[in-house]
């Protein structure tokens, strides 16, 4: 039997509380923001139960406006753990995400539940956010050290460096021991060309620098 679809018409009646959850969760985590507001209904409602209390808001382009507030500026940007799922033919999405933003490393998780309208797109939202919870990296399983002694950027520093920072995991410290006045402007520099955060640049008095660098990416 052919099935001849009505023009303008996009198919997504097929589409099942699941597959509407994988859709948003898929485009969410790719930070598609545009993909994103496509599974939404214009007129969606938005509710909101974060650490300040409980907030609403109505419109597609509002709803993904939030999301975009939250994640878009995040970098890195990382999804620890996710999942989408069906209960009772509302759609559920859970994701917990590791960022670095203008407040340093913070972690995050929402949970959604979704309505879905009969033509595949959804309606309402109903989100539980634990808010962004800062981590520390300081601990001293977090901090790693690396010893360059006399070399600078110019000898070898710069491709040790990259080995080094390589091999921590992100958002754990390395901390740079060199005795060459020139890696106080050269290090930084590459770090962040690199990606990375520098959190400290200290002299101690004994002809050392230390430069603290927060793997980033």
């Amino acid at each position: 039997m052919l099935t001849i679809q009505a023009p303008g018409s996009t198919g997504a009646s097929s589409k099942g509380p699941r597959d509407v959850a994988a859709a948003f969760l898929d485009a969410l985590a790719e930070r598609e923001f545009t993909a994103a507001r496509s599974v939404l209904a214009q007129d969606v409602r938005f509710r909101m139960l974060v650490p300040g209390g409980l907030m609403t808001d109505e419109g597609a382009d509002a709803t993904i406006g939030w999301f975009r507030s939250w994640f878009a500026e995040a970098d890195p940007f990382q999804v620890e753990a996710s999942s989408a799922d069906e209960v009772e033919g509302r759609a559920a999405v859970t994701y917990r995400l590791r960022l670095h933003n203008a407040n340093g490393w913070q972690l995050i998780e929402q949970h959604l539940m979704l309505d879905v309208n009969a033509d595949g797109r959804v309606g309402a939202i109903d989100l539980l956010c634990s808010g962004f919870r800062p981590i520390a990296v300081d601990e001293p399983d977090r901090v790693h050290q690396y010893d360059a002694g006399d070399r600078g950027c110019a000898d070898g520093l710069a491709g040790e460096f990259r080995r080094q920072i390589q091999h921590i995991p992100i958002g754990h410290v390395l901390v740079v021991s060199t005795r060459d006045p020139a890696a106080k402007e050269d290090l930084p520099s590459l770090a962040r060309l690199m990606g990375h955060v520098i959190r400290s640049i200290e002299a101690p008095g004994d002809g050392r620098l230390l430069v603290s660098v927060e793997r980033g990416r």
